[in-house]
């Protein structure tokens, strides 16, 4: 049976950069592929559990993730600014919001069968709010009564594809973590795909082929089958063994679910 979950906003405050952006970077040029993203927000939510024998100390872990997340903005410094007139984003370190909040249950009984619209509970964003929202990114830290807990996130289309954004999500992670060697993005696409004229921009509706309908399903991989996958994709590599490299769980995934995807299309046409 599924659970009906309550989630209550707790606290709200903004988090801004932890260094000033320079004079000579206050403007960042959107390319002309960012003037064709939907105006809406990308959503990712990450679950954590908790360890049965030590009971998270949440205070201490909303810190730190307050903390690096303000150092990881003065990398992605366009994303604590504000999207100006489709042209270009005013980096002017306002911040993003940052939420706390608490959920009426465990993650584990959560997760056993969620509802798929419930998920938004857990993003700081409606993801069409972004037509009436100047911001560019916000962050959810949702704490579950056993302990557990969920970072949500939204980012703007406009601002970030699914790549970048992974690379926004890694880049925050290996620096909560402390790692020496953190990569810097590369924000130059507005110099490389140079923006369209504003009446260009005004006369094309990004958002003209987003259905409001749609249609959920959720697909479990447990470790067993994520093993075999990525064998499966050693065995079909080309190239000696030696000079093979085992791939992730995640890429394994990705190429198995992209091949399906591919599958099905060319059946369809």
């Amino acid at each position: 049976m599924r659970m009906k979950v309550d989630v209550e906003v707790t606290s709200k405050e903004i988090i801004t950069p932890s260094s000033p952006t320079p004079a000579h970077l206050r403007h960042y040029q959107l390319s002309s592929l960012d003037q064709l993203a939907p105006l809406v927000y990308n959503p990712l939510v990450l679950f954590y559990e908790s360890n049965d024998k030590t009971v998270p100390n949440i205070t201490e872990i909303s810190s730190h993730l307050k903390k690096s997340l303000a150092e990881v903005l003065t990398l992605f410094y366009p994303l604590a600014g504000r999207i100006k007139h489709d042209w270009c984003v005013d980096c002017n370190d306002e911040g993003i919001p940052y939420l706390e909040a608490q959920v009426n249950c465990k993650l584990s009984d959560f997760l056993k069968n969620p509802i798929p619209d419930q998920l938004t509970k857990f993003v700081p964003f409606e993801l069409g709010d972004h037509i009436d929202k100047e911001l560019d990114l916000g962050v959810q830290l949702s704490v579950f009564d056993c302990g557990g807990f969920a970072i949500g996130q939204c980012v703007s289309h406009r601002l970030a594809d699914a790549s970048s954004y992974f690379m926004f999500s890694k880049t925050w992670a290996a620096t909560a973590r402390g790692e020496a060697n953190i990569e810097h993005p590369d924000l130059f696409s507005g110099t490389r795909f140079p923006p369209m004229a504003p009446k260009d921009v005004l006369a094309y509706d990004p958002s003209f082929n987003i259905s409001k309908n749609k249609v959920t399903k959720r697909f479990l991989f447990n470790a067993t089958m994520l093993e075999a996958l990525r064998e499966k994709y050693v065995e079909g590599a080309f190239g000696s063994k030696e000079n093979q490299k085992r791939p992730s769980r995640v890429d394994a995934l990705t190429s198995f679910v992209w091949s399906r995807y591919l599958a099905n299309s060319i059946k369809i046409t």
